[in-house]
């Protein structure tokens, strides 16, 4: 029979090589209940040795930086991804924007007028086109998160599954063609999924680092996103497993060119 001491380590190391476990795989595996699972992963996350999470535990990782830390980082390279973000927004479009560094940049460069109106969770975003009169700025509820700069939750969620917008623009922590678009937390990515639901045109912008760069929590497959947007200097074998993937999205390089 099994110790309990021995079972646990063997859940950590099984973490530590894999990234992440399911509960009810592990019950099967060590031929338990998933209630014991759930409590061994309850108290190894105490412990500081995994992060628990729902079905399931992913190996705990240094704090990721804060929206306001990450907003300066890369600015450069975010503000060619930002000029061709711009670029997809057509005159009288309502404009869904979730929060993100990415899409901090592109707000910045829309004129007054170049949309209706602009929808985010994203308070920064919304303070950052105040100064705008012919373009309506408005702000979804729920409750915020300092660390993704953004109101998220059930309630956020709620409120973007009533609307029917022209574009929405959201950003992704990984794009894998094979899996589509993840995120690194539950709550985002139930947001940014309903986010892309709502809108007749989808567009998402990342960084080559988040390409094939794998995350816990889908928030949907690359068949409900209509335009990619990359850097120019994408690895050319990653451009390709994405141009085949079933349903592919348009896939556009920031400088202009297409892949």
């Amino acid at each position: 029979m099994q110790l309990a001491e021995e079972r646990r380590q063997l859940i950590v190391e099984t973490v530590d090589r894999q990234g992440k476990v399911l509960a009810a795989e592990l019950a099967q595996r060590f031929q338990t209940s998933e209630d014991t699972i759930r409590r061994d992963l309850r108290d190894l996350d105490a412990a500081g040795l995994l992060r628990r999470v729902h079905g399931g535990a992913m190996r705990r990782t240094r704090a990721e930086p804060s929206f306001g830390q990450r907003a300066d980082a890369d600015a450069a390279r975010k503000g060619l991804l930002a000029r061709a973000l711009a670029r997809s927004v057509r005159p009288g479009d309502t404009v869904l924007v979730d929060a993100g560094t990415t899409n901090l940049a592109f707000v910045r460069l829309l004129e007054d007028g170049q949309a209706a109106a602009v929808i985010t969770n994203s308070p920064r975003i919304a303070l950052e086109l105040g100064h705008l009169r012919a373009t309506r700025v408005m702000l979804l509820g729920g409750t915020y998160s300092g660390h993704a700069g953004a109101v998220l939750g059930a309630h956020t969620a709620a409120e973007i599954r009533k609307l029917r917008v022209n574009l929405a623009v959201v950003g992704a922590c990984s794009v894998e063609a094979d899996r589509g678009l993840g995120a690194s937390d539950a709550e985002e990515a139930e947001v940014k999924g309903a986010m892309l639901a709502a809108a007749s045109r989808r567009v998402v912008a990342v960084l080559n680092e988040r390409l094939e760069a794998p995350a816990p929590f889908l928030i949907a497959p690359l068949a409900e996103v209509d335009q990619l947007v990359l850097e120019a200097d994408a690895a050319p074998d990653v451009l390709a497993r994405l141009r085949r993937a079933e349903r592919a999205p348009d896939i556009v390089l920031a400088e202009g060119g297409r892949a």
